[in-house]
């Protein structure tokens, strides 16, 4: 039946991921990093390092402190996964990280797994490479390893200067607030549910422009993230190229079940944002996972941090996480889970968290409510 199934592929998934270790720079000390397959042969870690330092009305890091968080993640922790993005607006800081590394021969390219996703401004098919190109220019790469859309929505297109690193302060791209709307008579209209919303461009055009960024060898593997199962099945209808993965928001408070088990009898590798629970989006008054007491008594049990529980969680479901921190004892700690192991019963307690949650809210950013229920 369909359980002996998913359970067949659940040990598949187990046996194709495999550990390996890496020789940390300037310690003499090694770190197991377990990776995943995925479907274009590449070795993904399963665990990555989060970029997102909030956006332009909320950063509150300093610039250069995530150049040095990189150059310190890959050289003093092991990180090789960094999962970066043009909405983040820090790539070109990412990128300073990235090419000081490089220089002093500390890791080799091809050592490095990179990310980028593709901004939601962006989605009509002339402008998808443009894109991509400004963010390699961003991160002084040549190609990146996944190139994900960011977002299943299309908004307006904001301009910007493809031949300078970084963005100036009046590039605002979330809410399109320094553009006249008016110009693009495309954006809006009867059907769109908030004005900066383009209903002319669907995401079978996008995905047929992020194919053209493989063959053009600009990006290695191309994925989604934030997309339902129904978007994804959808789209499963006309590409050429399966997603290699999809990012999304889960965690024990929103375990997503059910888009585990879809991407793993497709081959598609789940990787969660926002795996601890929290985030620049998490209101003061909201749950948090990290002081659960279900998980903090794991944590105990273990001799381990909640944090350490949850990423051990999520590793044992097969699902790659990129937790973000700025913080050494956090940044090293996110990656000491595999000398640890959370036992059935462990899981069976974790699995009962689940209540649905989300902590992102598109519905409040574009009136779009993805999610089921009224978390959307």
């Amino acid at each position: 039946g369909v359980f002996v199934f998913f359970d067949r592929m659940q040990r598949l998934i187990a046996v194709r991921t495999a550990v390996r270790s890496v020789r940390l720079a300037h310690t003499g000390a090694s770190q197991n990093v377990a990776t995943a397959k995925l479907n274009t042969g590449a070795d993904m870690p399963m665990l990555g390092l989060g970029t997102f330092a909030g956006t332009r009305k909320t950063r509150v890091t300093p610039v250069g402190v995530v150049a040095q968080v990189v150059e310190d993640s890959i050289e003093k922790y092991g990180y090789r996964h960094l999962d970066c993005a043009a909405n983040y607006l820090n790539e070109d800081e990412v990128g300073d990280g990235i090419a000081n590394v490089l220089k002093r021969g500390t890791v080799t390219r091809d050592e490095l797994f990179v990310t980028s996703k593709l901004n939601n401004n962006y989605h009509h098919r002339e402008h998808v490479l443009p894109a991509l190109k400004k963010s390699l220019l961003d991160l002084n790469l040549d190609y990146v390893d996944l190139f994900l859309i960011h977002w299943p929505v299309a908004y307006a297109y904001v301009p910007y200067d493809p031949t300078v690193r970084g963005f100036p302060m009046d590039y605002e791209p979330d809410e399109c607030s320094k553009i006249d709307l008016a110009t693009q008579p495309w954006v809006g209209g009867p059907r769109a549910v908030h004005p900066r919303l383009d209903m002319t461009v669907s995401i079978r055009e996008t995905w047929e422009a992020m194919e053209q960024c493989v063959y053009a060898g600009y990006a290695k593997a191309i994925g989604v993230a934030n997309f339902t199962v129904p978007l994804l099945h959808d789209l499963l209808t006309y590409a050429k190229i399966v997603p290699a993965c999809n990012q999304v928001e889960t965690h024990p408070y929103g375990q997503q079940a059910g888009m585990l088990q879809f991407c793993k009898h497709l081959g598609i590798q789940l990787v969660a944002y926002s795996p601890l629970g929290y985030g620049e989006f998490k209101s003061p008054n909201e749950h948090t996972v990290l002081t659960d007491p279900v998980i903090s008594s794991i944590a105990k049990a273990h001799g381990r941090s909640t944090a350490q529980v949850v990423l051990r969680w999520h590793h044992q479901r097969g699902v790659a996480a990129i937790p973000k921190s700025i913080h050494e004892h956090e940044l090293r700690q996110n990656l000491q889970i595999y000398d640890f192991a959370l036992s059935d019963a462990d899981m069976k307690a974790m699995e009962s968290l689940n209540k649905n949650y989300h902590y992102l809210r598109p519905r409040d950013w574009y009136g779009l409510p993805l999610w089921d229920g009224n978390l959307g």
